[in-house]
C-alpha cells in the first residue's frame, strides 16, 4: 500500500512539473502563432517566439522527466538533521513579473506606431525576468541541501553531479537573507560559511521555513566551538 501511495505521489509531482512546463512555453507558442496568423508582428519576430516556445517545451519536459533529489552517501554513525530543496514559488514570481511586461511590449509592437526601439527595450526587460525565473525553476528541480551532524552538503545532479561540502568543524558563521522575491513568497536563504570566498560558502537559496535550518546550523557551530 505504501508503495502505491508513493507511486501516486511521484506521478502527481511529475504531472505538476509538466503542467508548469506547459505554462512556461504556452505564452510564446500562443503569442507567436497568433502574431503570425494575424500578421501583428514581423515574421521573424513571430517565428522567434514560436522557436522559443518549442525550445522551452522540449527542454522543460526533458528536465522535468529527469528531475532528481540527490542525497549524499552517509558514513557510519552519521545522521541527517535537515533536508531541503529550493521552493519553486520565487521562480514562479519572477516569471509572473516578466509576463505582463512581455505582453506590454508585444502590444506596443503590434498596435502602436512607436519606433521598435522602445518596445524592444521593454521586451528585453520582460524576457530577463521571465527567463531568470524559468532557469531558476529548471535548476531547482535538480538541487538539494542536506545538513548532517558532520557536514553541510549542496548537491546538483543533472547530466553530471556537482557536490559542495563544508565540515561542521570548520563553520565560522551562519546568516540568513531574503531577496525581494523571497520576501514576496515567504521564503528565505541560509548562508553557511567556513571562510571568505565562494568555495567556502554554501547558500541554501529560496528554501521553505529557513529559520529552523539556521538554528540547527548554529547549534552545530556552538557545539563545535565548545568541543
Amino acid at each position: 500500500m505504501s508503495v502505491l501511495i508513493g507511486a501516486i505521489k511521484a506521478l502527481f509531482r511529475m504531472l505538476k512539473r509538466l503542467i508548469a512546463t506547459a505554462f512556461v512555453s504556452a505564452p510564446f507558442l500562443g503569442g507567436g502563432g497568433y502574431s503570425w496568423f494575424e500578421e501583428i508582428l514581423p515574421q521573424w519576430a513571430a517565428f522567434s517566439l514560436i522557436g522559443v516556445g518549442v525550445f522551452l517545451l522540449m527542454f522543460g519536459t526533458y528536465v522535468s522527466l529527469m528531475s532528481a533529489f540527490p542525497t549524499p552517501a552517509l558514513v557510519a554513525g552519521e545522521s541527517v538533521l535537515v533536508q531541503r530543496r529550493p521552493s519553486m514559488k520565487p521562480a514562479f514570481a519572477r516569471m509572473f513579473m516578466g509576463f505582463p511586461i512581455i505582453c506590454v511590449a508585444v502590444y506596443m509592437f503590434g498596435y502602436t506606431m512607436l519606433p521598435y526601439l522602445y518596445p524592444s527595450v521593454i521586451l528585453i526587460v520582460g524576457l530577463f525576468y521571465f527567463f531568470k525565473g524559468t532557469m531558476k525553476y529548471l535548476r531547482n528541480l535538480h538541487l538539494s541541501y542536506t545538513v548532517t551532524d558532520r557536514r553541510v552538503v549542496q548537491m546538483y545532479k543533472f547530466l553530471t553531479l556537482n557536490t559542495a561540502e563544508l565540515p561542521v568543524g570548520r563553520l565560522i558563521s551562519i546568516s540568513e537573507s531574503r531577496n525581494f522575491f523571497e520576501l514576496l513568497t515567504g521564503r528565505g536563504s541560509v548562508i553557511a560559511a567556513s571562510g571568505i570566498g565562494r568555495d567556502q560558502t554554501i547558500k541554501m537559496e529560496e528554501i521553505d521555513n529557513p529559520s529552523p535550518v539556521a538554528e540547527t546550523l548554529r547549534g552545530l557551530l556552538n557545539a563545535a566551538l565548545f568541543q
